[in-house]
């Protein structure tokens, strides 16, 4: 266990310096072009390190859900969305429209709507440019941590940081709540303007927090990037609640392209053992 560990940290480790040491000096504002070659610098080392699906067909179905909702936001650029081979719920967006989300997430939705809710959610903080403030808040020395522990989804054990000699000093890179709350509200009219029932997103809560009641280890990365709290699913009830039923009804929920697209994935490899839920 600890060898996997020490193992999976490495190569976080060694990433996040890779796309820390790509960010810009200072902090002076990070112009979109900027962002661009940045998120394309940081996709390149994600893609050589973590377990990414590579499969023609899975890959289509995501990118076209996902550019279906990004069409209906207000940034254009291109986006570009990644699955990853790993078992555990998470999902994050970097810089410059790149959206990863994991096989585990997705095999935990029951319906399109409650992926779109997710894509949606990540796509809302490339649009309000979250992690462009974040990195032009934070020094590229301490970046390249950040970012590790963002791809292992959560803050160092004291053992970790003396093995890497971070000390205390470490400031884990996730979102504030208020960003996931904004994140949640941009995601609605995004999905609307895509034809699909923004209710998903609130479903695929109240099925994280009960798959959290049932095995914990499975979300635990979620939790610790995304809080989840009672206050984010309030509002995001409110929002929803302030259209008209008939309004929402008439949007989709599920498809058969859903349908086939998570067959199909059930029917691809496992994942690597290190990316593995113990107990599934």
């Amino acid at each position: 266990m600890k060898m996997r560990m020490f193992r999976g940290l490495r190569h976080a480790v060694a990433l996040g310096f890779a796309a820390g040491a790509t960010t810009l000096a200072g902090c002076a504002p990070i112009s979109t072009q900027q962002e661009q070659q940045l998120g394309a610098d940081y996709a390149s080392q994600i893609n050589a390190q973590l377990p990414i699906v590579n499969d023609a067909q899975i890959n289509a179905y995501i990118n076209d859900l996902g550019r279906q909702i990004a069409a209906a936001g207000h940034r254009r650029i291109p986006y570009r969305f990644y699955i990853v081979n790993a078992e555990q719920v998470n999902a994050f967006a970097v810089p410059g429209g790149y959206i990863y989300v994991n096989r585990g997430l997705i095999e935990a939705t029951d319906n399109m709507s409650e992926l779109a809710g997710v894509l949606a959610h990540e796509i809302g903080h490339v649009e309000e440019r979250h992690s462009v403030e974040q990195m032009s808040r934070v020094q590229s020395a301490n970046l390249g941590l950040n970012l590790a522990y963002i791809l292992l989804g959560r803050a160092p054990s004291g053992l970790e940081q003396a093995a890497i000699g971070v000390g205390g000093n470490l400031v884990l890179s996730k979102y504030s709540r208020s960003a996931e709350d904004e994140a949640d509200a941009v995601a609605i009219p995004m999905l609307m303007g895509a034809g699909i029932n923004p209710r998903g997103l609130l479903t695929f809560f109240d099925e994280l927090l009960a798959q959290q009641r049932r095995s914990p280890s499975s979300v635990e990365t979620w939790f610790s990037t995304h809080p989840t709290t009672q206050d984010r699913i309030a509002n995001t009830k409110a929002r929803l609640d302030r259209i008209p039923s008939s309004q929402l009804n008439r949007l989709q929920t599920n498809s058969s392209a859903y349908n086939t697209f998570k067959a199909r994935l059930a029917r691809y490899q496992r994942p690597p053992a290190e990316y593995r839920v113990s107990g599934r």
